[in-house]
């Protein structure tokens, strides 16, 4: 895999003629500025927290006599970009290249964005040279296209070196795809990159990450609206149900209004967690992602309406959906009737309730979970470290006439990210005041569901997501002949199946590199791995140097990346 050199070359306007990279220091990177509400970032290779990133979308190839020794590879995370080298140990023909291609999900357009590259553009030959650009819309080597390139000829890049290593902004709104190229280009046919090649690579191209604005004009729908709150006089516990869709980037949010009380504003399918933003990108707004369709193209939503909330008569019910590109569209506007007729009875074991004088015989009575204020607080999503992953949870039931509600059973339901089973972990029965306390024990990353009743599901409960970062411990010994052994545990349960990897890293300048291969944890979370360098000493091998190492567990449904403290060990 090709190194990338830290450098401080150029963005500059093409010039195939002579073939020179003009020089220009760039200020700090910036996000391309498209602040309005039809965009969204893609994020491949390494999330804003840091933790792996999927490299959807991007593809690899080659075109013209390439042959062994070159490659290309779309793999990445962090630590690790993705790349395409041109080395061979033939010359190089004149057009050949290997190359990086993202192409734009169906219904949204490249609009800008960032990268982190590496270029690099180190062979030449008789009037031919070796080139690392960028290109977009389509990969063609003109004016058009080219907006970064290295070029292997006289002192192309700054200080005298065809290379470059930096934050790359991409040009706003040219559509089409993003390339990233490592080829050889001349001036007239059949002429080669024959000389120099550090390494034998005659030009590389390498992506550490990238933020990918994107523009989607789609707009969602709604359809097949039904439910009894439609009927000529609602009433009761209503429904509504319908089917939301977005031909771009999926169902984000859907919110419900009856005048002016919000019945329903939530995400209806977090689509396994890839509906879930990463981020929000500060110079666009845009809302970051790491899949290429993150949202569900269509979702069937059914809500219930609690019509005694309301006063009797007309109100006007509105739907909006809002896609991943923040694209909001009122799909529904329409006015219905509220009629609700309410008898008062008195319960010995649950206060007084509110039961609607149409409900069956022995109908369940309705309540409202009033969450303290610290809990409240929690509904914005939690994240915590393992050790502290114990929660108290409190609150008030209430029934529909505002009276507490003594003596009901409340209970908390567990449902552990990647797991289908849920579980209750925390039970109670409130007080003379209504007053309920929960506390959730330690855990891994959660969906906490707080529901009331003998035989509760979460269904119609107060639901907090929860993120969880473990603890991962890491323990470095020098055995001599360069041989290192690493130890630690990572402490979080359940572990998740299969059991995670974790992944020793050694510091390398700026940059920490993965040293010999992922481990997988045993079922207590401890793992262990030797690694047999270079015997020779340094700079060639590794014996007499000190070095500095960590471990990261990259991060799984179960939680979040983790990463060791630095530990600093001289190889014997």
């Amino acid at each position: 895999m090709p190194q990338l050199h830290r450098s401080r070359c150029v963005t500059a306007p093409l010039a195939i003629a002579a073939l020179t990279c003009l020089l220009a220091l760039s200020g700090a990177a910036v996000a391309a500025s498209v602040a309005h509400a039809d965009v969204w970032m893609r994020v491949s290779c390494i999330n804003p927290d840091q933790s792996p990133a999927p490299s959807e979308g991007w593809t690899s190839g080659a075109i013209g006599n390439v042959s062994l020794g070159s490659t290309n590879s779309t793999n990445c995370a962090p630590g690790t970009p993705m790349y395409a080298a041109l080395a061979m140990p033939a010359p190089a023909g004149d057009g050949s290249s290997e190359y990086l291609a993202y192409t734009p999900p169906t219904g949204s357009t490249l609009a800008g964005g960032s990268l982190l590259v590496g270029l690099q553009a180190n062979g030449y030959g008789f009037r031919a040279a070796a080139t690392a650009a960028m290109f977009t819309p389509a990969y063609q080597y003109d004016f058009s296209n080219v907006f970064l390139q290295c070029v292997a000829i006289l002192a192309a890049c700054q200080n005298g070196l065809p290379e470059y290593y930096g934050v790359v902004n991409i040009p706003a709104n040219r559509g089409g795809n993003l390339y990233l190229g490592a080829g050889c280009d001349g001036q007239a046919p059949q002429h080669v990159c024959s000389h120099g090649g550090s390494r034998g690579v005659w030009s590389a191209v390498a992506v550490g990450w990238a933020n990918l604005l994107l523009s989607s004009d789609a707009q969602p729908t709604g359809a097949d609206f039904r439910g009894s709150v439609l009927d000529a006089t609602a009433h009761g516990t209503a429904n509504l149900a319908f089917t939301a869709g977005d031909p771009g980037p999926g169902v984000y949010r859907v919110a419900v209004t009856i005048g002016t009380k919000e019945i329903y504003n939530a995400t209806p399918n977090r689509n396994s967690g890839k509906c879930v933003p990463v981020g929000t990108d500060a110079a666009s707004g845009a809302l970051m992602f790491d899949h290429q369709q993150p949202c569900p193209p269509s979702q069937t939503i059914d809500i219930p309406v609690r019509t005694t909330t309301l006063v009797d008569g007309t109100h006007e019910l509105k739907v909006t959906v809002t896609n991943a590109a923040q694209n909001v569209a009122t799909v529904l506007r329409r006015t219905i009737t509220v009629n609700n007729r309410t008898t008062i009875s008195t319960s010995g074991t649950s206060g007084v309730d509110v039961v609607e004088a149409d409900a069956p015989p022995g109908a369940k009575p309705v309540y409202a979970i009033i969450l303290d204020p610290a809990t409240q607080a929690l509904l914005r999503g939690v994240r915590s470290a393992f050790a502290k992953s114990g929660l108290s949870l409190a609150g008030t039931l209430r029934n529909s006439a505002g009276v507490p509600a003594p003596g009901v059973p409340v209970k908390l339901i567990a449902q552990n990210a990647g797991d289908s089973a849920s579980n209750v972990v925390a039970s109670t029965t409130t007080d003379g005041a209504g007053h309920w306390v929960l506390n959730a024990p330690r855990g891994p990353s959660r969906t906490l569901t707080i529901v009331y009743g003998t035989q509760p599901t979460p269904e119609g409960g107060v639901t907090i997501s929860q993120r969880v970062k473990p603890t991962l411990t890491l323990r470095v010994r020098a055995l001599g002949r360069a041989r290192l052994r690493f130890t630690g545990r990572l402490a979080i349960a359940p572990l998740g199946r299969p059991r995670p990897l974790v992944v020793i890293q050694a510091r390398n300048g700026r940059r920490w590199q993965a040293v010999g291969s992922a481990v997988r944890v045993t079922s207590s979370g401890r793992f262990k791995l030797t690694y047999q360098g270079p015997r020779a000493k340094a700079p060639k091998g590794i014996v007499g140097g000190s070095y500095a190492f960590r471990a990261v567990a990259p991060s799984t449904q179960a939680f979040l990346t983790a990463t060791s403290p630095i530990r600093r060990t001289r190889v014997r």
